[in-house]
């Protein structure tokens, strides 16, 4: 398969963030917010009728290709069996960070991933309000306004940096406090860019909307990414417990020091 041009898709998704994202934001009427799984899971009309979009025009772009988008799959999760079939599949989060979107907070992102024989072969994170986009595909690097991006250099372990889920916590007291953003791709965003070194998810499954174009990226930047017990990641419905690090003695300690049981 001949990945679509990264620019092209990174137009589409802009254009339909620009229609469909920033006229809802900070302007949501109570109609158009609701709730999912659980108070705190919010989805907005803007999630939906992005994810519309985007499905419609991605698949356009790519004939016979699939998509998997986090609405579509909480409406019918059949639908993450696309993923083990043998088509370009699009994996789409229209907003990540609903919450902080609810709230008017900036820290949210439009992600797309495509995805090939269950390997993740393109991604693109774009945060509508600040307009930054990062994108790349697999082999040839992850890129911002033409600027080829490399993970934070690591002097001592114990200093780094990180963006982490909730209940992710640490062992080494000497590790400064990391940032959450309530966002998996603000998150990648900074780790792909050098503006922090890691990140670190402790959760009950790990879904590939959150994780495919974030993983690929940072990859790309040269950063390193397992599961805790090593496993490689792969964009599909995951365990629990990922974390990305600039190079994989860093992933070790991390990983060493990172409480993964209930106390």
């Amino acid at each position: 398969m001949r990945n679509p041009d990264l620019y092209q898709v990174a137009e589409i998704i802009k254009t339909i963030s620009e229609q469909e994202v920033l006229p809802r934001f900070k302007n949501l009427s109570v109609s158009d917010v609701n709730t999912k799984d659980s108070s705190e899971d919010f989805v907005t009309t803007a999630d939906t009728e992005t994810e519309k979009r985007l499905t419609l025009e991605l698949t356009a772009l790519l004939p016979e290709s699939l998509v998997v988008g986090e609405e579509a799959a909480f409406r019918n999760p059949a639908v993450l069996n696309y993923l083990k079939e043998d088509k370009p599949v699009w994996v789409i989060d229209p907003i990540d960070g609903t919450m902080n979107f609810a709230y008017g907070r900036s820290e949210i992102g439009v992600v797309v991933a495509l995805v090939y024989k269950g390997e993740t072969v393109a991604g693109w994170l774009y945060n509508p309000v600040y307009r930054r986009m990062i994108m790349g595909e697999k082999g040839g690097g992850a890129w911002y306004e033409g600027r080829r991006l490399k993970v934070a250099e690591v002097k001592e372990f114990y200093q780094m940096t990180g963006s982490v889920g909730r209940r992710v916590a640490f062992k080494d007291v000497r590790l400064p406090q990391p940032a959450w953003w309530g966002s998996e791709s603000f998150g990648y965003m900074m780790i792909v860019s050098g503006g922090a070194h890691y990140s670190a998810y402790r959760s009950k499954i790990i879904k590939p909307w959150d994780h495919a174009a974030g993983v690929l990226l940072h990859a790309e930047a040269g950063g390193y990414t397992a599961y805790v017990d090593g496993t490689g990641y792969t964009p599909s419905v995951g365990t629990t417990h990922l974390i990305s690090a600039p190079n994989k003695d860093a992933w070790k300690y991390l990983r060493d020091n990172m409480y993964t049981k209930a106390a």
